[in-house]
């Protein structure tokens, strides 16, 4: 549908392949298979909303193992043509409009263009990610071609074929083409963003007001990783069924960051003891009631960063 121009197989298009990227996700973590190359095959299921080559360096490697780190998470650079994210970017005149929650939006419909076609391009070019993560699967052939296959292929089916084959004329070929990448790129965003980015998850320390008698947890963030996950990441409606299925277990974020090698699907029967955990050790477990109350953390904190 999609190729013949069908505007609204474009969108089913796109929420499907945003739905399937849970593979590619679970893949990536190798979360899906006792078998290797079970995984390895899996990770392209995020074909449709990121370069899944790009996706292990970026994702899987560069931002659990550094997440919230100015200089090692990729994560945090992505935006920069449109928001400022976090303090260290230096207040630019255009950030004054992410204040408006639309300006935001607006930016968030660009992720998978960015993700698919931008970045991957300027990984290819300098043979690294934004400077932080050196692409070193370009000295494994099979890998750099199927990166360079992959992002040919996605400006075929998604761009290029309507254009081509619909018979339609050319603004519905293109609308539809349009449609699959602002569809694929809202429901990336709204669902990813919300996890890292907010005051809570960036400034704070990561050392809530513990209970009396808790463990001393001075300098927990500073030595530990796993303190770390946890105070970077955010969960949501943790008890909804919906939300987990929409989201792509996205809303169990901290269990996600401290044991991605589980698979979505298990990590509601985790999330009790890592909570009794945190609490335990006095670190900050922000888990939100809805989705709409993180994301509008979210907001808050681009709202003061619009500001130098």
């Amino acid at each position: 549908s999609h190729v013949r121009g069908n505007v609204l197989g474009s969108f089913l298009f796109a929420v499907f392949g945003w739905l399937i990227g849970a593979l590619g996700h679970d893949g990536g973590h190798f979360a899906v298979s006792r078998k290797p190359f079970v995984n390895d095959l899996s990770v392209w299921g995020i074909s449709f909303l990121c370069n899944p080559v790009m996706w292990q360096h970026q994702h899987t490697y560069a931002h659990h193992s550094h997440t919230n780190e100015f200089d090692h998470d990729p994560d945090l650079h992505h935006f920069t043509a449109f928001l400022r994210v976090h303090r260290k970017f230096r207040h630019e005149e255009r950030y004054g409009l992410q204040r408006h929650r639309a300006f935001v939006f607006f930016a968030y419909a660009f992720v998978v263009f960015g993700t698919c076609i931008k970045i991957p391009f300027g990984m290819l070019k300098d043979g690294s990610l934004y400077g932080l993560v050196e692409f070193t699967d370009r000295k494994r052939p099979l890998r750099a071609f199927m990166m360079l296959a992959h992002y040919v292929g996605y400006i075929g089916i998604i761009l290029v074929a309507p254009i081509l084959f619909s018979g339609q004329p050319w603004y519905l070929a293109i609308l539809a083409g349009l449609t699959h990448v602002v569809t694929a790129g809202m429901l990336f965003a709204i669902f990813s963003q919300i996890n890292h980015l907010n005051e809570r998850s960036i400034e704070i320390g990561g050392v809530s007001d513990r209970p009396s008698g808790s463990k001393d947890p001075s300098n927990l963030v500073e030595t530990s990783w796993a303190a770390r996950q946890v105070v970077t990441s955010n969960n949501f409606a943790t008890s909804s069924f919906a939300w987990h299925l929409l989201s792509n277990g996205l809303n169990l974020q901290i269990e996600h960051h401290l044991f991605p090698g589980l698979n979505h699907c298990h990590l509601h029967l985790i999330a009790p003891v890592v909570r009794q955990t945190c609490e335990e050790y006095g670190v900050l477990y922000k888990s939100y009631e809805t989705w709409s109350d993180l994301m509008d953390a979210t907001l808050q904190w681009l709202d003061a960063l619009s500001l130098p």
